[in-house]
């Protein structure tokens, strides 16, 4: 299967589904078309039992993605920019919520509104290329599409605020040590082992297991060990 709609490409080879961002030219960008062409796939996704791990990607050698398009950013109306961030929001939300695992492949620049949708995803691979930025400050506004929380979930207060407010830009190696990458990546090689993994899990269970991993209120008592039992109820194969 393959679709191309609004500056996105999505095509499922072997259970993976593959977003690629397709706008090389403006290394990948983010304007209202792709944020609603993202939005479509993610949403047809997760209604697809076909599909057991998501990967998304930029088109090109250059960039994952940059960010917004600041051109189009820059001309919205009050109006418009509030629909802006509140829309990406509701799209990254649902990349974060989806109930399949979900990677980005970061292959070049991953900076702003782009390092925002890759935190979104469950794991980030990067290419030795990799370049990851949050510069929005220098711009005059903050990470909007859910950067800031993201950033001090995983790294932590400190490394999020020498990211954020000192707009460094890690590369491959300092973002692996960072926390922001799992793995880097030639070939394709880990891209490969992860997709290969993360298809033989269950997707009910795994949908339950990223639950109760972003729930920050989780304890060890009480309706959560209940949780755990629902997880082992519903598996088709506990014989594991």
């Amino acid at each position: 299967m393959q679709m191309e709609t609004n500056k996105i490409i999505y095509e499922i080879k072997n259970n993976v589904g593959f977003i690629t961002l397709n706008n090389p030219s403006k290394l990948n960008c983010i304007g209202f078309e792709m944020l609603n062409g993202l939005n479509e796939v993610i949403e047809s996704i997760q209604a697809d039992a076909n599909v057991k791990v998501v990967v998304l990607q930029g088109a090109g050698e250059r960039a994952f993605s940059t960010g917004a398009d600041l051109k189009e950013f820059r001309a919205l109306s009050e109006e418009d920019l509030k629909k802006w961030i509140v829309f990406g929001n509701e799209v990254f939300n649902k990349i974060e919520a989806l109930n399949k695992p979900t990677i980005a492949y970061i292959n070049g620049y991953a900076l702003g509104g782009g390092l925002e949708l890759a935190l979104a995803c469950d794991f980030r691979i990067g290419t030795e290329t990799a370049v990851l930025g949050s510069p929005e400050l220098e711009h005059g506004w903050l990470p909007g599409w859910g950067g800031i929380t993201r950033l001090r979930r995983l790294i932590g207060e400190l490394k999020a605020k020498e990211l954020v407010m000192l707009n460094q830009k890690p590369d491959a190696k300092e973002s692996l040590q960072m926390g922001l990458l799992n793995r880097i990546d030639k070939n394709k090689e880990q891209l490969h082992l992860f997709t290969g993994h993360l298809k033989k899990l269950n997707t009910k269970v795994f949908e339950l297991a990223k639950m109760a991993l972003q729930d920050e209120t989780r304890t060890t008592t009480s309706v959560d060990i209940q949780f755990d039992v629902l997880a082992a109820q519903i598996s088709t194969d506990r014989s594991e």
